[in-house]
């Protein structure tokens, strides 16, 4: 069996800040419950959910990728230029081209390697740090189209 080299100054991964962007459209369960045949009280007592958030039509996915990544860069206290790798995971990106994690890049001002990858829910899940690589954004952003 083959035993995978790491880099023993990147041995151990870990989380040094993190950021979030939410839609600026407030929908509380009242707004819902006649479309899933379903309560506020029914909601409240299964998931504690009161309220949750949506994409207004003039946020787009890359507006709340650049949101959350500026927060996470805050919260750590890393700055854009240390960043060494953008990795987003998403399917709801508009382009096939620039992909999002080169726009975020940009927005950011870090200068190095960046890319998507589409694994839909499994994307927050997914972690690759590319060897060598000391410090890393790696964002899960999606923004559902026609939720209702």
């Amino acid at each position: 069996m083959t035993t995978l080299k790491q880099y023993e100054i990147n041995r151990y991964s870990r989380i040094l800040g993190y950021g979030a962007a939410r839609g600026e459209v407030i929908v509380r369960n009242d707004d819902i419950v006649e479309a899933i045949d379903s309560s506020d009280e029914w909601i409240r007592q299964r998931t504690g959910i009161i309220t949750r958030h949506r994409a207004s039509e003039n946020q787009s996915v890359t507006d709340l990728a650049i949101g959350a990544a500026k927060d996470a860069l805050q919260s750590s206290g890393v700055a854009g230029e240390d960043i060494e790798a953008v990795i987003i995971s998403t399917i709801s990106h508009p382009y096939a081209t620039p992909s999002l994690a080169t726009i975020v890049a940009d927005a950011i001002g870090s200068q190095s390697p960046a890319y998507d990858i589409s694994a839909a829910c499994a994307g927050l899940l997914l972690w690759h740090r590319p060897g060598g690589c000391s410090r890393a954004c790696r964002y899960r952003q999606e923004r559902p189209r026609d939720w209702r």
